[in-house]
């Protein structure tokens, strides 16, 4: 395998970060993706929610009075464009990093020299396809032609809010409600749409990495092959699922207190959304599941008429020969290398008898679960003492 296969995927994944980090550095305001990323969220939020602030607070409609939804009410904008937005940006910083892992990963433990080439083209245009200007123009245009759908929402909601103003017995947007319709909401769109267009990709990678007649070992210590590091890669996901789950409770908190409805009428919405937080990160996953039980039931069969043929030898070598002489046990056996042999290769069958049928475990599990549960702390507080609610957290994670 040649060092240009593994530099060329390599080289191309670390020369740009996301999308907005990728179109700062180009523009000379960041020297790298970190610093591109981080001037990246400290201007979405001086773009999408700084200006909407200072219209409201020329008008009025920041705090409570007649509203009754002012701008510091409004904990869905606000969590979206202070807490969700920012994550998915700096969370590009550590998923590309160990996807790039991932892919090497792939091409040199576990790809055969043969299909190296195939590989490397497949992961490269990944790669391209992620940073693909036209792609992100693309989303972007998507993003702003659902603006009037949002603005018929926003008029047809019967609440007063820091959007709307009544204009002759009409309602129409506000200064800041038309800032946030056409400019606020339509970046918060557009970040969204471009991470999910990445994890599509990164999803159609394992997809077809899956497919390559891939090099797995029964006998690995992690008991799925060897591919264990591709959970562990998956894992760093967990930020967005994180991200996912601020927003969701946000919508949830901000109708509990516009509708005074009870939380627990959501209980429902909160197992769908783990079901599905959970169908999204792991459920790519499941594409390797096919050859570690093919791995598993071959190399049953396999190293177990190996262990038989070499469990028999050894029995008939140091057992049954030495008690036919009337020998209890021979003492060379103390000084010989076939216990040792004998109990690696018994070993090395239980490792495929332990061989799961998916490649992640019970921590990248208890993971997005975390990850999803966390900000819903605040909100289950407010109907279970946080006391018990944390005990029986960490009851259901371990």
């Amino acid at each position: 395998m040649t060092e240009e296969v593994v530099a060329a995927p390599a080289e191309l994944a670390e020369s740009s970060g996301g999308t907005i980090s990728r179109l700062l550095m180009r523009l000379g305001l960041g020297k790298n993706s970190k610093q591109a990323s981080v001037i990246g969220v400290l201007l979405m939020v001086a773009i999408t929610w700084l200006p909407s602030l200072l219209l409201c607070l020329n008008s009025g409609s920041a705090f409570a009075g007649s509203l009754q939804v002012p701008f510091f009410g409004d904990y869905i904008s606000s969590a979206r464009f202070l807490v969700v937005v920012p994550i998915l940006i700096l969370s590009d910083l550590v998923t590309r990093k160990w996807s790039l892992k991932t892919v090497k990963h792939f091409l040199h433990d576990h790809i055969a020299p043969d299909d190296a080439a195939k590989y490397n083209a497949i992961a490269v245009k990944t790669f391209q396809l992620r940073d693909a200007s036209a792609i992100a123009l693309g989303l972007l245009l998507l993003a702003l032609a659902y603006s009037p759908v949002w603005v018929d929402i926003v008029l047809a909601v019967h609440c007063t809010n820091w959007q709307v103003v009544s204009t002759a017995g009409h309602s129409v947007l506000s200064a800041a409600g038309q800032w946030n319709a056409y400019v606020s909401q339509p970046l918060f769109r557009f970040v969204l749409l471009d991470w999910l267009w990445g994890y599509l990709l990164w999803a159609n990678l394992l997809f077809k990495v899956s497919r390559f007649p891939l090099r797995v070992s029964a006998t690995h210590p992690d008991c799925v092959g060897g591919l264990g590091f591709i959970a562990v890669g998956q894992s760093y996901f967990a930020f967005a699922a994180f991200a996912m789950s601020i927003g969701v409770c946000s919508f949830v908190a901000q109708t509990v207190l516009e509708t005074h409805t009870n939380l627990q009428a959501y209980s429902n919405l909160g197992i769908v959304f783990v079901a599905l937080v959970l169908l999204l990160f792991l459920g790519p996953l499941l594409v390797f599941t096919p050859l570690l039980i093919k791995t598993r039931r071959e190399a049953v069969f396999t190293f177990g008429s190996l262990c038989h043929q070499v469990n028999s030898l050894f029995a008939t070598t140091w057992i049954e020969s030495h008690r036919d002489n009337g020998q209890a046990v021979s003492p060379n056996l103390i000084s010989s290398s076939e216990p040792s042999t004998v109990t690696d290769l018994n070993s090395s069958f239980l490792n495929i008898q332990n061989m799961k049928p998916v490649v992640f475990g019970k921590e990248t599990l208890v993971t997005f679960i975390a990850a999803v549960a966390l900000p819903a702390i605040p909100l289950i507080a407010t109907v279970i003492p946080l006391k018990e609610l944390l005990k029986e957290l960490a009851k259901a994670l371990t």
